[in-house]
Order: C-alpha cells, then sequence, then structure tokens
C-alpha cells in the first residue's frame, strides 16, 4: 500500500494525465479515509483543490469533504438532507454564518460546557474562530485576550468589532471598563490591568512561548506572571498555539484543563528545498521564484534590515513595474519621512516590509495591500508571523534566524504554516533557502508552576507564599528578608533584575540628601535633572557600554530625548540625525528605533520604575517624593496628546492626527478621543485625499 500512497501523493501533486482512471484514484482516497490514514485528510484537500477536473465524480468528492469534516468547505446545495442536519450541527450560536470543521465543532464544545482547553493545532486550522465564537456565545462578561505583539492586538480589534454591540473593546491599560468588555492585550500591557477585572475566560495566543527563554527572558516571564495571574482568578481558560506535542504543568495539574492535540489541516502546504551554492545565486532563485508565480507571496527575512537589503536588492531587478493604485500613498510617505526610504520605493513597485522598526500604520497598510492585491511579495520578520492573517498562497523562507538566533522548530512550522488560505489557496507552498531545523520533542511547560532550579528569581517573586515550592522560597530569601525595597515594589518592576533593583535603592540611600536635591522634581524636568535620572537608568537598569537602539550611555539617551523633543516630527528628527555619506535608510531605522524603542516604550517604563523606587527609599527616610508620571507619559506620548500613539495603532498615522487636532478638539481622555475620531466627517475638514483615506480606514473598525 506504501507503493500506492506514493503514487496517489505524485498524482496529486500534478496535472491529471488523461490516462489516470479517476474513478479508481478516488476510490484509493476513500480507502484512506475509511481506515483514518494520516495522509488521508491531505489528499481530500487536493482533490477538493482542483475539483473542477473531477466533474464527473462530484457526488464522490463532496461525500469524502464531508467524511473528513471539512464541513465550511460544504454548499447547501450539494448536501441531502441529512447532510444538511449534520452541517446545522456545526454552526456556531450566535454566528449563523460559520459553519465549523468538525475538530473545530469539538474543542467549542469542550469550551461551552465549562472545560478548560489547550489546544495544539496547525496555523490554518482557524484557532482564533473558536475565539469569536466563545464572545458571540454571549455567556461571558469580561474576556481577557493575550496576544504576543501590538501587531495582533490590532488585527484581533479589527475581527471582534463584529461585536462592538455587545461588548467594548478595550486594547489600553487606561480605558475605562464597560459592563461588559473584551480586553486584548500583549502581556505587558495585561500585567498592569488584570487585578482591576473580574475575568470570566482568558484566552493565550501562542501559549508556548510561555516556556521559551528564547523570545527574550524579559517578555517570557511577563507571560508566565500574567498567567499566573489569570489563572488565580478561576477564569474558564483556552490556550492555542501550534505543533506541541505535551505540556508540563507542575502545580498547574491540580486545575483541570483539556489537551487536545491535533492535525487537521484546512490547506496543504507543500514544502520545497531549494539548492543554493553562493550567495550571489541566493537572491537569483528567489526572483526566479517570484517571477514563476502570480499569487502572493511572503517572504520571511531574519531581521529589519535583512528586510530592507533584500527589498533594495528585489527593486533592482524591476519585478513588478510601478503599481499607479499605490501612488498616492508612496507620496505621502516621501513627503512625511524622507523621499529615499527604502519602504516608498518597495510600495511603488509591489513589494511590501512588514517588521517591527516601521510605523504601525504603515504596517497595517502594507499587510491591507497585499491582501487586496496592491503589493504582490511581502518581505516580513517575526512581527508578521506571529498570528497576522495574511492571503498568502507562497511563504520563502530565505533566512533561517531570527536575529541572531536559529530559527527552532516551532517557529519554523509557524512560518511553514503562513502558506495557503482556507477559501483562497488550498494548497500553500513554502520554499526553502536553507536546511529546516531538526524535529524537536515540542514539549511546553509552564517555569511559573512548575518552578524549576532554572525558573529566574523575578518570575518567582510574583507568586503567592502558599504556592511557592521550599526551593524556591530558599531562592527568594535574600529578597524577602530584607528592608530596602518593599515586595511591592520589588514585584511591580520584576521586569528588571531584582538586584538591580536593589543596587539603585542602596546607591540612592548611600547619597540620599544629593540624590534627592536632583530627583526631587515633578512634570517637567530641566537640563541637569533629565540627565542625573538618564544616568542612573543606564547604569542600573540598561548599563554597559554596548550600543543599544542609537543610545550607548546616559549622556547620550538624555540627548535623543531633547533632540526629538526639540525636532518635533519624525521627519525632521532623520534630517538631524543624517550625517553626510551615511545611507539614508540607516538613518531612518536609527530614528525609528529610538522612537519606538526609547521614546515609546523603553525610557518611560524605566522613568516610572526609577521614580517607584527613589520614593520606595526616600518615604522610609522621611524626603519628600518625586513624581515623574507626567513627564513620563508625555515622552510616551512623542510629547504629544495621550491619544496620538492608541490612534496610530489604530492604523491612523502620527502626522494624520496632528492634521485633524488642528480642526478638531480631541478629547484626552482616550474612549472620548475614539468616538471623537468615529465621528469625524472626513469630507468637511479640508483634508487631503489620502489623508481621508486613512481616516475611513480607522473608522471602519471602531
Amino acid at each position: 500500500m506504501s507503493d500506492r500512497i506514493s503514487e496517489i501523493r505524485r498524482i496529486l501533486r500534478r496535472p491529471l494525465d488523461s490516462g489516470i482512471n479517476k474513478f479508481a484514484l478516488l476510490k484509493d482516497v476513500a480507502e484512506l479515509v475509511s481506515t483514518g490514514h494520516p495522509l488521508a485528510q491531505d489528499f481530500v484537500l487536493r482533490v477538493f483543490a482542483r475539483k473542477h477536473e473531477f466533474n464527473d465524480f462530484h457526488d464522490i468528492v463532496i461525500e469524502l469533504v464531508k467524511q473528513v469534516g471539512l464541513y465550511p468547505y460544504l454548499k447547501d446545495e450539494e448536501l441531502s438532507l441529512r447532510d444538511l442536519l449534520a452541517l446545522e450541527m456545526h454552526r456556531v450560536e450566535g454566528m449563523n454564518e460559520v459553519v465549523f470543521h468538525s475538530s473545530q465543532a469539538a474543542v467549542y464544545n469542550h469550551l461551552m460546557d465549562g472545560k478548560n482547553v489547550i489546544l495544539s493545532a496547525p496555523t490554518s486550522y482557524g484557532k482564533s474562530l473558536i475565539i469569536d465564537s466563545v464572545i458571540a456565545s454571549d455567556r461571558y462578561n469580561n474576556i481577557v485576550i493575550i496576544v504576543p505583539s501590538i501587531a495582533l492586538i490590532d488585527e484581533t480589534r479589527k475581527r471582534l468589532s463584529a461585536f462592538k454591540g455587545q461588548y467594548k473593546i478595550v486594547t489600553y491599560p487606561y480605558q475605562k471598563l464597560a459592563e461588559r468588555n473584551v480586553l486584548v492585550l500583549t502581556q505587558e500591557r495585561a500585567v498592569e490591568v488584570i487585578e482591576q477585572v473580574k475575568v470570566d475566560f482568558f484566552v493565550i495566543d501562542e501559549f508556548y512561548k510561555i516556556g521559551s527563554r528564547t523570545d527574550g527572558d524579559e517578555r517570557y516571564r511577563i507571560l508566565n506572571q500574567v498567567f499566573y495571574k489569570l489563572v488565580k482568578t478561576g477564569a474558564q481558560f483556552y490556550l492555542l498555539g501550534p505543533n506541541i506535542e505535551n505540556v508540563k504543568t507542575g502545580s498547574l495539574e491540580n486545575i483541570q484543563f483539556e489537551f487536545i492535540k491535533t492535525d487537521f489541516k484546512t490547506v496543504v502546504s507543500e514544502r520545497h528545498q531549494v539548492t543554493i551554492h553562493s550567495d550571489g545565486e541566493r537572491i537569483e532563485k528567489l526572483v526566479d521564484i517570484l517571477n514563476n508565480t502570480d499569487q502572493p507571496t511572503l517572504v520571511y527575512c531574519q531581521s529589519p534590515s535583512s528586510a530592507n537589503r533584500l527589498a533594495a536588492q528585489l527593486l533592482e531587478y524591476e519585478l513588478y513595474g510601478k503599481i499607479e493604485q499605490n501612488a498616492a500613498l508612496v507620496s505621502w510617505i516621501r513627503d512625511n519621512y524622507h523621499p529615499e526610504w527604502i519602504l516608498a520605493k518597495a510600495i511603488e513597485h509591489g513589494i511590501g516590509i512588514h517588521h517591527g522598526k516601521n510605523p504601525r500604520a504603515l504596517s497595517q497598510q502594507c499587510v491591507k495591500l497585499f491582501n487586496e492585491g496592491l503589493l504582490r511579495c511581502l518581505i516580513c520578520t517575526s512581527t508578521l508571523i506571529e498570528g497576522v492573517n495574511t492571503k498568502a498562497k507562497n511563504v520563502v523562507i530565505y533566512d533561517n534566524k531570527i536575529s541572531n538566533s536559529k530559527i527552532d522548530f516551532f517557529t519554523f512550522n509557524n512560518i511553514c504554516g503562513r502558506s495557503g488560505r482556507m477559501f483562497s489557496h488550498y494548497i500553500g507552498h513554502v520554499f526553502l533557502f536553507k536546511e529546516p531545523p531538526q524535529p524537536e520533542l515540542p514539549l511546553v511547560d509552564f517555569p511559573i508552576f512548575t518552578q524549576t532550579e532554572d525558573v529566574p528569581d523575578e518570575m518567582l517573586i510574583n507568586i503567592d507564599e502558599a504556592d511557592l515550592t521550599d526551593g524556591s522560597k530558599k531562592k527568594l530569601k535574600e529578597y524577602t528578608d530584607q528592608n530596602v525595597l518593599t515586595l511591592k515594589t520589588l514585584r511591580d518592576n520584576s521586569y528588571i533584575s531584582l538586584s538591580k533593583q536593589l543596587a539603585l535603592a542602596r546607591a540612592i540611600e548611600e547619597h540620599i540628601d544629593n540624590i534627592h536635591r536632583i530627583m526631587c522634581w515633578t512634570k517637567i524636568p530641566n537640563a541637569n535633572q533629565l540627565r542625573a535620572v538618564c544616568a542612573l537608568i543606564w547604569s542600573f537598569f540598561e548599563g554597559g557600554n554596548k550600543m543599544v537602539y542609537g543610545v550607548k550611555s546616559g549622556k547620550q539617551l538624555a540627548y535623543r530625548i531633547n533632540s526629538y523633543r526639540e525636532a518635533g516630527s519624525i521627519k525632521q528628527f532623520i534630517r538631524m540625525n543624517h550625517q553626510e555619506g551615511k545611507d539614508i535608510n540607516d538613518t531612518i531605522e536609527l530614528s525609528l528605533d529610538i522612537q519606538r524603542q526609547w521614546i515609546n516604550f523603553k525610557f518611560p517604563r524605566y522613568l516610572r520604575s526609577l521614580n517607584q523606587i527613589a520614593n520606595d527609599v526616600f518615604v522610609r527616610h522621611g524626603y519628600s517624593l518625586c513624581d515623574y508620571s507626567f513627564y513620563a507619559t508625555l515622552v510616551e506620548s512623542y510629547f504629544c496628546p495621550s491619544y496620538v500613539v492608541p490612534f496610530d495603532e489604530y492604523g491612523l498615522p502620527v502626522q494624520v492626527t496632528n492634521e485633524l487636532r488642528k480642526r478638531i478638539h480631541f478629547s484626552e481622555n482616550l474612549d472620548e478621543a475614539i468616538q471623537q475620531l468615529k465621528s469625524v466627517d472626513v469630507n468637511s475638514l479640508g483634508l487631503e485625499e489620502i489623508e481621508k483615506y486613512f481616516v475611513m480606514n480607522v473608522q471602519m473598525y471602531i
């Protein structure tokens, strides 16, 4: 039979020869389906993808689709009364237009029975549709969804806007909660608000990162902390991710859950190993692949700089010509950033670039244009792979690393799973430019519950004493048995090393008179005060002489912050940073790095932690307190009103928001500002057409 299976696979991978006995072929596939062979569903999908070649055996093809449980692909007019009744059993409560496949229906029924579910399923399975269906059931008042990236926050928010009549969709910690809410947050945002919400149901997407130290210790620690807090609420949960064999739970075993592992596929993924003999041949092979397909193609690169370099190389081959429909966006990007930015050149010629350094609103535009067919190729990094849905038929894994680390087996399979799209591309193609990683036992543990010897102290500090093992209590003794910082301060800032927090507190204590004089400020610091806090942040939180997102000292950090404020716009900031003889794209990347990483994230976060640690020392010694909250928020908001950055995440570029601000007085309350944005009449404000386009795109999902 193995020879016949190989023969079936060969036949179904190419156009059918006139001499092929189609009935015999379908009979063999049916036999594999009846015996539950692992390749049966693969073969049925291949047959269904080319059903026009089996017109004489239409009823048999439909029966095979039904037998493997692919109900979403069936049409009412193709079914008997009995089959229609079976189909009705796979419709979703509250979403009658949605039909589950058989495996989805089983998971959904477990959840509707009140069970906790940990699901391992392929990327194309439709795990998110189950989330939507849980929301549609109307059984829960407060639902928390943890996603791995801000890009995925916005995609999820847009998808869930269909439920805005039932729930308030919350994406920021300082939005006011309504009676019923769906909170879509990264772990960093969730850790701030969980304790303020009576959670009924929670979801963690890409949950395997809970045991992944390769994703950066800080994010992995915070994800564990969030999971622990959510589990302690007693809420029902649904954890989802791909390619996991089992979970190691430790004390989590006290909580009942169903672990469901399935290989149920809704699309087929063909893998093609590309043979490369030299670096020069690498780009030639990619160009051949792109030239030989008219279908949308994702090209995975290891980093933003490698993605930009590849885009520049592809432009030299003039693959697609200018795309006229993209002209207005291209012109706007050039006017608002720089005329020579590679992103503008690429979009102009049908190539998108999506990575974490690009402005969020522009990254969203790249995905939108790609899905609309206005970008034929989308060069991306892991920020797109982590769950953002596209209509890609083909995926090219051009690099086999994330930054400087080798792609692990989880991530590799996740990237491959982006090829093909239910209802669009039944068969996807993956082109491998490097050897795939070796299969590993994809076992996920929950460190915050297993508490093995290598679990960081910063994670353990957030566990209730009753849940700590004896070994963990012993490890934490040096932090729990000291009187320099309160346990609350250590916990609130546990994204920073506990020992670094204590070292900073002791340094403040040792020189308290001098330090208090320079640190005791509120609202906006003067130049000396800013330099002082930057010096402390660099010395105790960041450290070293290594360049970190364009900064390598406290003095330089203060300079970058002041320069950004003085520039007044990212366009001017790019000009200020540019040095003659340097590639302008390197300058743009540096400027966007400083804006995203330091201005919007790292500095405000560090400043709030410094504030809390300093006040912890000051209050114990009877000194007046400092308050950096106003300045932290001001810097975080690009020295603009606080709604500007959230609007950018919604898809409205900062520059367009600033144009709106000239015409509309937005409320400082984010919820009110969002409603004002929703009600803007774009035709009455004298906006440019491209500005209207941006605003209307955002309004669709508010």
